[in-house]
């Protein structure tokens, strides 16, 4: 019969266990245990895979968050707690610290390239008077007055900015009344006026530009005219001739600037027949008419509020009501203006200026009627008519100056195909005059001039 095992023993073998598990639990009873990181046995340590210590930025103390300490879990006794802490390090694992997250910085703010400062436009000035002219500088021989309604401003700005860089000695004199214009209902009499202007300014040349303000109903005794009817435009060309007139007996040149086109297309239609009707009395007076058109137009031919300057640059030109100018229009304006300025103005020191002058007064335009004067009405050589004197060539003139103002023949050239003289070599003789059939004397053709055929002589008469 089995023996059975002692039952005091198997008791005393369990109590030894358990003694054994207290002592060796003991410890982690004193104390709070650490929350343990969550176990990963796959993962490499922390520093593999990160960034080089050299190449991490450190971030300013401020932006460090230190990570509030986890809570503390209160451990529970297990019967196996012994056999488990058999298998556990002795030091809780923790998480690898985690590096801080890159946070680039702020890109460091570029430097600005230095701005290049263009060259400033020349700004001429313009003056009230040629005296006001001469104290600002000795420099001024020669003075543009430039008058009309307040459209004429930035016309004789954009004459001064001009003159300020190509023509040092010329001064630009303003004369301006604010809503006037060349017709009766005007407030300001111009006609009555302007030759004294001119006067008072020692004006060499006079530039005007008005009209804008004289598209408006004509009054008078006998009724009201309507804008641009015949009644208007007779009484507006009477008025207009009576200007022109004063300013033709001041005996200097004369500009009549013709105007822009606008931006309202009704308005704009009266503009052009009123300026048909003021080229119409100008050039029958015989001054100088300037048409601005083209240089307020597109391709199209129609309205253009902005568009390219007198350097080439798109910029601004009308004002905002379609009517006035900015400055680039006024220089655009002036622009114009100035190249019928050109053979006008004449440098007193300049010799060679002085001589084209002297030579620009004399007739460049051969007239049909023999005159020097576009008055005439009748053909040079018609019946009853006087010959027109031929000038006689100067012998102490120079050559060139015989020929091209004289008309003078150039010499002949032995051997040229120009050489008419037989035989070859031989002077130039004289034309003898011979008797014709008609009783009349003829010139005989000369040596030098090829002989023409000898006329047929008349059939004898029959008995």
């Amino acid at each position: 019969m089995a023996r059975r095992p002692d039952r005091r023993g198997v008791r005393l073998g369990v109590w030894a266990l358990a003694l054994a598990g207290a002592l060796l639990a003991g410890p982690a009873f004193d104390g709070p245990v650490p929350a343990r990181a969550q176990s990963d046995w796959f993962r490499p340590p922390g520093n593999v895979g990160n960034q080089p210590a050299r190449q991490q930025q450190r971030q300013p103390a401020r932006q460090r968050q230190q990570l509030p300490p986890p809570p503390r879990q209160k451990k529970v006794w297990s019967p196996f707690q012994p056999l488990i802490d058999l298998f556990s390090p002795s030091t809780p694992r923790t998480a690898a610290p985690s590096q801080p997250r890159y946070v680039p910085s702020a890109p460091a703010q570029q430097r600005a390239a230095p701005a290049i400062e263009q060259p400033s436009e020349p700004r001429g000035q313009v003056y009230a008077s040629a005296d006001e002219a001469r104290k600002d500088s000795d420099t001024f021989s020669q003075f543009v007055l430039v008058m009309g309604d307040e459209y004429a401003d930035p016309l004789a700005q954009g004459l001064a900015d001009a003159f300020a860089s190509d023509r040092e000695t010329v001064a630009v004199v303003g004369k301006t009344e604010k809503g006037s214009g060349l017709g009766p209902q005007s407030g300001f009499d111009w006609a009555g006026s302007a030759r004294q202007i001119a006067t008072a300014s020692q004006a060499n040349i006079v530039v005007v530009f008005a009209g804008m303000n004289d598209l408006k109903p004509i009054d008078d005794p006998a009724g009201r005219a309507e804008v641009l009817d015949e009644r208007w435009q007779n009484i507006y060309g009477r008025r207009l001739d009576e200007f022109l007139l004063g300013l033709k007996l001041y005996g200097r040149p004369v500009v009549m600037v013709g105007l822009p086109p606008v931006e309202d297309g009704p308005l704009n239609e009266r503009v052009t027949k009123l300026n048909a009707l003021i080229k119409e009395h100008v050039e029958r007076a015989g001054l100088i008419y300037a048409d601005v058109t083209d240089g307020f137009v597109d391709e199209d031919g129609k309205f253009m509020m902005s568009g390219p300057d007198v350097d080439g640059q798109r910029r601004r030109l009308r004002d905002s009501d379609g009517v006035g100018f900015t400055r680039a229009g006024g220089r655009k304006l002036a622009f114009f203006v100035d190249k019928e300025l050109d053979h006008l103005l004449v440098d007193p020191a300049d010799p060679a200026a002085a001589a084209l002058s002297a030579a620009a007064a004399r007739p460049s335009i051969i007239l049909l009627t023999g005159g020097t004067s576009a008055g005439a009405r009748v053909l040079a050589g018609a019946p009853g008519t006087t010959p027109a004197a031929t000038p006689a060539a100067d012998e102490g003139e120079p050559e060139p100056a015989r020929v091209l103002v004289s008309g003078a023949a150039l010499p002949s050239v032995t051997g040229r195909t120009d050489d008419f003289r037989w035989p070859a070599g031989s002077p130039t003789q004289p034309a003898a005059a011979v008797p014709s059939a008609a009783g009349t004397s003829t010139a005989a053709p000369s040596s030098g001039a090829p002989a023409s055929a000898a006329p047929a002589p008349a059939p004898a008469a029959t008995p």
